[in-house]
């Protein structure tokens, strides 16, 4: 796309076969090393400068991807970025929303001044792929709020448990990129042309973006924790009210075995009121390890 300024121009390369790249690489000068990692799918962002020319890849957040993707190739798309003195080039093998809606503004409102056009649409791809993160954990967030609603209400914790992580793993891997993101665009100079606040612009939102996945996850971590801690107390539960009714089941079996012996000599055996004590007998044990448990407290929910 040919910009006003004659001196400058931002090439938007998309999917391109190798001799063409390699014919691109040669009218542009570039070096052999960057074009291969240009190529590279699953290669993390990273920046070099070479000569008079600049080289960053970031990773923007695929929109088509499948609702459980977990892996780098998987989740966000690769856009290599070449800087040179009068040229912007963006190398991608699939178009990108982002760089389609850079596209369109420039081509609607073409730049009439041509001065630190190169900072201004290298700051633009690059918040653009910074931002494309802001839905995936936006949506993070409302699965979030989706868990913690549902924390004491879901009986079966495993589904809850495996959605939990699957989000989890999103935002990880998104707060992975965004660090990689960082950690290169540290080594950016800014630019000699005055047009330094656009580069701080671009690491202001970077920083804001992963202070936000990085909070989306500690939160995350905590739900699962409190998923877990949640089980357990179910089980605890449960396996209080078995002991508590083994407890009341263990001497009225105990009193039963013993009349149902049948000695000759026990005395009950021939008194008319011995099968109504010996029923007494159990409840009366009954009652007591009632009231003992009540005391305790184990009684109650």
């Amino acid at each position: 796309m040919e910009t006003t300024e004659p001196r400058f121009h931002w090439l938007d390369v998309i999917g391109p076969a190798p001799d063409e790249l390699r014919a691109i690489a040669e009218r542009y000068r570039l070096h052999p090393f960057a074009v291969h990692d240009s190529l590279q799918p699953d290669h993390l962002p990273k920046y070099e400068r070479i000569g008079d020319a600049q080289f960053v890849i970031v990773r923007a957040y695929d929109e088509l991807c499948a609702p459980n993707a977990a892996t780098v190739q998987s989740l966000t798309r690769k856009v290599a970025i070449f800087a040179g003195p009068d040229y912007l080039m963006t190398v991608h093998r699939k178009d990108q929303p982002f760089l389609l809606r850079l596209r369109e503004e420039y081509a609607a409102s073409p730049p009439t001044n041509g001065t630190g056009l190169r900072a201004r649409i290298f700051a633009d791809v690059v918040n653009g792929a910074v931002n494309s993160y802001e839905a995936p954990l936006d949506a993070a967030e409302k699965e979030l709020e989706r868990f913690e609603s549902t924390l004491f209400h879901t009986r079966d914790l495993v589904p809850v448990m495996r959605e939990i992580l699957r989000v989890k793993r999103q935002v990880g891997l998104i707060k992975r990129m965004l660090n990689h993101t960082i950690s290169a665009f540290v080594k950016v100079p800014a630019p000699a042309d005055g047009n330094s606040s656009l580069i701080q612009d671009v690491r202001e939102n970077l920083d804001a973006t992963f202070t936000w996945a990085d909070e989306l996850l500690e939160d995350l971590d905590t739900l699962l924790s409190l998923q877990l801690g949640l089980a357990s107390h179910r089980t605890n539960q449960t396996m209080r009210m078995l002991t508590v009714i083994s407890a009341f089941f263990l001497p009225l079996t105990f009193i039963v075995g013993v009349y149902g012996m049948n000695f000759r000599y026990m005395p009950e055996l021939d008194e008319p009121w011995g099968y109504p004590a010996a029923l007494l007998l159990c409840l009366a044990v009954a009652i007591g390890i009632g009231l003992w448990f009540r005391r305790r407290g184990w009684l109650k929910p």
